[in-house]
């Protein structure tokens, strides 16, 4: 389930964090139609190649580890990209929402 969503004003990039049992965060690129996920577990991977349509669909599903594995998975060509610092992603999460009620 998608928790936050963010762009930057001069950015083409739209960041994501969910509520799931298998996906923390993506980041879409939208020039480039790349999408970087990180798993709860830590691991990050680039997608290349993915429309923004089917990132789209990615973010507003119920599950995004099942859409995911179902469509973008086994899909696209990926990279595997050094392993993420969660504490650290959690930690952006909750200053993004500290940030948003002092508002």
């Amino acid at each position: 389930m998608l928790i936050l969503r963010k762009i930057e004003d001069d950015s083409n990039v739209i960041e994501s964090y969910y509520k799931s049992s298998n996906i923390l965060y993506s980041a879409y690129n939208q020039t480039k139609s790349e999408l970087n996920i990180i798993f709860n577990s830590g691991r990050q991977y680039t997608y290349q190649g993915v429309e923004l349509k089917e990132f789209l669909k990615f973010e507003k599903d119920d599950s995004q580890g099942k859409y995911f594995n179902k469509n973008i998975a086994k899909t696209y060509k990926y990279l595997r990209n050094e392993d993420a610092d969660i504490a650290k992603v959690v930690d952006e999460v909750n200053n993004i929402v500290t940030q948003a009620k002092g508002e």
